[in-house]
């Protein structure tokens, strides 16, 4: 007896068949998923107490990570001497953000909310030494820089000729291509959706030269951002600026940093001596023998 067939021809067989193909990819993302939790959980077990595990991607050619939140969580954590790890991954927070971290067994994301919460949970305060009125205008140069100068940048990276980009890159050619077409595709919507996607070439330039020349107005001859002594803000100030400096070739941003600001450039490597002495270790491309990164005397 022949088998009925429905609308789109298919027999009954022919709908077991596939409602059996569905079910089973159905229980191994499953049972994917849950070893992906069994493993996770097992990795887990290894973290050591009262450490930090860094989440974040891998190491950079020319800097220690080619994102500058990252970079500014890793310097707060060397600056407050908290003990920390780095587990590197492509794998992102749940609120698809990098970097994140866990403590103890809790997980917080968002480099921000990272020094927040070690801050108060060890009692660590770097601004201590500083005024309500600086810690204010600490405040208020940390949103410059992380809600505007890095949107400039990501213009600069990302809106146009993705050569220079591709260039800073630490993957193979193959992932590199695949890698910055996605995350052109993503950043260009949110360039457009944050505002500065929709801002003219020259438009953009104004701004960066704004932004980076506050900066350097405000830091003037200063070591670090509020003195002598180094500040909370020091690590953002510094995670955005060595990005210019190191992954940004041929950019304003980079021009400016090295020829009309020098010494936001003079800062940068103040910084770096004193809390990277481990520098070339935590890069892929050391200096020796290369002129990017070189100081100038």
């Amino acid at each position: 007896m022949a088998s009925s067939s429905n609308f789109f021809g298919l027999t009954e067989c022919n709908l077991l068949c596939v409602g059996g193909l569905v079910a089973g990819l159905a229980l191994a993302a499953v049972a994917f998923k849950r070893y992906q939790k069994y493993k996770d959980d097992q990795r887990r077990q290894t973290y050591p107490k009262d450490t930090v595990v860094l989440h974040q991607i891998g190491r950079g050619k020319y800097i220690p990570s080619i994102s500058p939140f990252p970079l500014k969580l890793e310097t707060y954590l060397r600056m407050a001497k908290i003990p920390y790890i780095n587990e590197h991954s492509r794998t992102f927070s749940s609120k698809g953000k990098t970097p994140w971290m866990t403590y103890n067994g809790e997980d917080v994301d968002d480099s921000q909310m990272c020094i927040d919460f070690l801050n108060k949970k060890l009692g660590v305060d770097m601004n201590k030494h500083l005024s309500l009125e600086q810690k204010s205008i600490g405040h208020a140069f940390r949103i410059l820089v992380e809600d505007h100068l890095y949107w400039t940048m990501a213009y600069v990276a990302y809106a146009g000729d993705l050569t220079a980009t591709r260039s800073v890159m630490p993957y193979d050619p193959l992932t590199n291509m695949f890698l910055v077409r996605a995350w052109t595709k993503v950043i260009r919507k949110q360039l457009w959706c944050q505002g500065m996607g929709r801002h003219t070439v020259e438009q953009v330039n104004h701004l960066i030269k704004s932004d980076l020349m506050a900066l350097s107005v405000f830091l003037g001859r200063k070591r670090f951002f509020f003195g002598s002594e180094p500040c909370e803000f020091d690590c953002c100030v510094f995670g955005m600026l060595a990005l210019a400096l190191w992954c940004m070739p041929g950019s304003l941003h980079e021009t400016l940093v090295n020829k009309e600001f020098p010494n936001l450039k003079d800062y940068i490597y103040r910084v770096r001596e004193t809390f990277w002495p481990d520098w070339n270790e935590c890069i892929l491309e050391p200096e020796q023998g290369g002129t990017r990164g070189k100081k100038e005397k």
